[in-house]
């Protein structure tokens, strides 16, 4: 952490990114980093390879990150959260690889492949928020009720809503410090999880539909198809916890989700949840064959081929994945 606040006190203009299709932790790590960089009299933009998901504009100043890749300012370095893997920022990786700029990578997945000139990454943290959580306190930058609604979201997602094994005493610690603001929990919940649209339902519907567990029912696994996306007219940043419904399944040991990509039926968005107590499977190891990453509960990774030739790959190391555990 040291070395990033020696950075940032270094450089005067910053790019910061996250990982491509956004969600929580990642729109709410860069807002608040932003508004941190701002408070120190530094410039800074945010530009991600996709657009905000509906259900998160009510952000503030969600309005602000932008898309537009073919008109770049200077920087002086670019700021990388939750990202295990500069490939994980889309085409924004073009845009940092070419440039002479510093990279300074933050994240807390156990997967990171160490890729910046700077690196803190803290698989121990429940999320990039909270990282940038410490680094408001210990520069001294003040938090407002705008930056606590950003990195408390950030926390409530990644961790489940507080269910997930992330989730730590100081997880709450902080969050309960961050409510002090003036956030209300139940409308922050309301906000993220109840505003779904009727085609978001129907989605849901076809998704269920297509589940499928293995013979002794310790896998499960779930499929979104662009076609069912078309027939809905769904939001697909909205199947974003589908997955739970698998992994939810008593005995369920791994849950995957494939997911068509909207813009090119070739690529598979693959994600995986585990859980167990001492027998849990590591599927940050499943989706790094794959060339993915993540942790050990939740990783996920792109498979180029059909839908039909991912899940069977996937499948086949899941299932050596469960023979191999004593």
């Amino acid at each position: 952490m040291k070395a990033v606040i020696e950075a940032i006190k270094n450089n005067k203009k910053f790019l910061i990114t996250a990982h491509v299709n956004l969600e929580g932790d990642s729109l709410g790590s860069q807002l608040a980093m932003k508004e941190l960089l701002t408070g120190m009299g530094k410039a800074a933009f945010i530009l991600d390879n996709d657009p905000v998901p509906e259900h998160y504009r009510f952000l503030p100043k969600a309005g602000e990150i932008s898309n537009r890749l073919d008109k770049v300012e200077d920087f002086d370095a670019a700021v990388v959260l939750d990202c295990p893997t500069l490939k994980r920022t889309g085409k924004v990786k073009d845009i940092i690889s070419k440039s002479p700029s510093l990279v300074i990578n933050i994240d807390h997945h156990i997967s990171n492949e160490k890729f910046g000139g700077i690196n803190w990454v803290d698989p121990h943290a429940s999320s990039a928020g909270e990282m940038v959580y410490r680094l408001f306190k210990e520069i001294g930058v003040k938090l407002t009720k705008e930056v606590a609604l950003s990195l408390y979201i950030a926390i409530l997602t990644d961790t489940g809503s507080f269910n997930y094994d992330n989730t730590s005493r100081v997880t709450h610690e902080i969050a309960g410090e961050l409510l002090g603001y003036g956030l209300d929990p139940a409308i922050v919940s309301e906000s993220v999880y109840e505003r779904r649209s009727v085609e978001d339902i129907k989605l849901l519907g076809l998704v269920l539909a297509t589940l499928k567990v293995n013979r002794e029912g310790t896998v499960a696994y779930l499929e979104v198809t662009k076609e069912m996306l078309e027939k809905t007219g769904a939001d697909i940043a909205k199947s974003e916890g589908l997955i739970n419904f698998a992994r939810s399944i008593d005995k369920v040991k791994v849950a995957a989700l494939f997911k068509e990509d909207i813009k090119d039926k070739n690529k598979i968005n693959v994600s995986f949840r585990a859980k167990g107590n001492g027998d849990t499977i590591d599927v940050n190891k499943i989706a790094a064959i794959f060339g993915g990453g993540g942790h050990m509960k939740a990783s996920g990774c792109i498979i180029t081929g059909s839908l039909e030739e991912a899940r069977s790959k996937v499948l086949a190391k899941v299932e050596e994945a469960l023979k191999a555990k004593p």
